[in-house]
């Protein structure tokens, strides 16, 4: 698979996971109250920005520099410190970024997509 390809994928699963975060939301009420005493919520929401981080730090080099607008390396440090726990996550930080920034990176990557393939 070549690069652009590659990326394109990326972006699409990337795209994909921000659904999942706004499916999730409507699922369990997109309370932030719920958010913060249910353990499933706060799971799945994570999860979702972990793999979001995981797709990012695989993106190329090219890409990431060309769309420097969008945060890739905060993206890929939220994804660190879900999975390796050098830090606390932060539930209302968690809450903003699930509600704030994830439908603005899926709208964003839909643009880049769009882009790239003209």
């Amino acid at each position: 698979m070549d690069r652009t390809k590659k990326d394109i994928s990326l972006l699409e699963h990337i795209i994909e996971h921000c659904s999942e975060l706004a499916e999730t939301r409507k699922l369990f009420g997109d309370n932030y109250e719920e958010f913060q005493k249910n353990k499933p919520y706060f799971k799945a929401v994570t999860m979702d920005l972990f793999q979001i981080g995981e797709l990012a730090n695989h993106l190329s080099e090219k890409l990431t520099e060309k769309y420097s607008d969008i945060a890739w390396v905060r993206i890929i440090g939220l994804r660190n410190i879900i999975a390796h726990g050098y830090g606390v996550l932060e539930i209302s930080k968690i809450w903003e970024v699930c509600h704030k920034f994830a439908p603005e990176l899926q709208k964003r990557c839909q643009e880049i997509i769009k882009e790239i393939e003209k």
